[in-house]
């Protein structure tokens, strides 16, 4: 009997210590680095087209309740590039290889779902994105008589609000500082060119206050 009353003391005791430990703070802030890879975005760029680049991220958001909350960011999600050649250069000229450039980033504000396992958590997030598509397309050409070599660019940009979405985990190793990791996806399309998927991969720190 004895021992049955100090296994239940230690029980309410436990109980009672795990019921003081202060929840998490509600907000947040936090940043991370990594990469980011293009889809279709080399569809006739060959196979020295790159479609990887770096991509990083800040983020800033709330949590309503320890399961959903609301999230901004900013993704930037790198630069891809793609060869070509002037396909009709001037008179008297010969197109030299040049390489085009992509580069997309967005604003976002998206709902976060959060599944806390203890001191892991596992989120999903979908937002609407003002999403920035630039595209610089370089040219070279040389003079046939003179050997001259000239050099331009033109430029293409589009923003346009598109749908992003994305998975991703943290760790708690503080009560106040996680890391995380995010996979976060989107659509990029400048005025020239056809459209084309974009992720970013990036691992990071955040602090709750």
């Amino acid at each position: 009997m004895r021992n049955l009353l100090v296994g239940a003391l230690l029980a309410c005791s436990a109980a009672t210590a795990a019921a003081q430990v202060p929840a998490s703070p509600p907000g947040y802030i936090g940043a991370g680095y990594g990469i980011s890879r293009y889809h279709d975005f080399c569809a006739v760029g060959g196979s020295n087209c790159d479609e990887d680049g770096s991509a990083w991220r800040v983020q800033a958001g709330y949590m309503f309740l320890p399961w959903i909350g609301l999230e901004g960011s900013f993704i930037h999600f790198g630069d891809a590039h793609r060869p070509g050649f002037l396909v009709n250069p001037p008179i008297n000229t010969t197109p030299l290889p040049s390489a085009s450039d992509g580069r997309t980033y967005a604003f976002g504000l998206s709902a976060l779902l959060r599944a806390p396992l203890g001191p892991v958590g596992l989120h999903a997030k979908l937002g609407y994105a003002a999403v920035t598509a630039k595209f610089v397309g370089n040219a070279a050409v040389q003079n046939n008589t003179t050997g001259a070599i000239t050099f331009s660019n033109a430029t293409s940009r589009e923003t346009k609000g598109r749908l992003i979405y994305g998975l991703g985990g943290t760790y708690d190793f503080a009560r106040q500082w996680h890391a995380r990791f995010d996979w976060d996806r989107t659509e990029g399309k400048d005025n020239r060119n056809s459209a084309y998927d974009v992720d970013a991969y990036t691992l990071g720190v955040g602090y709750r206050f």
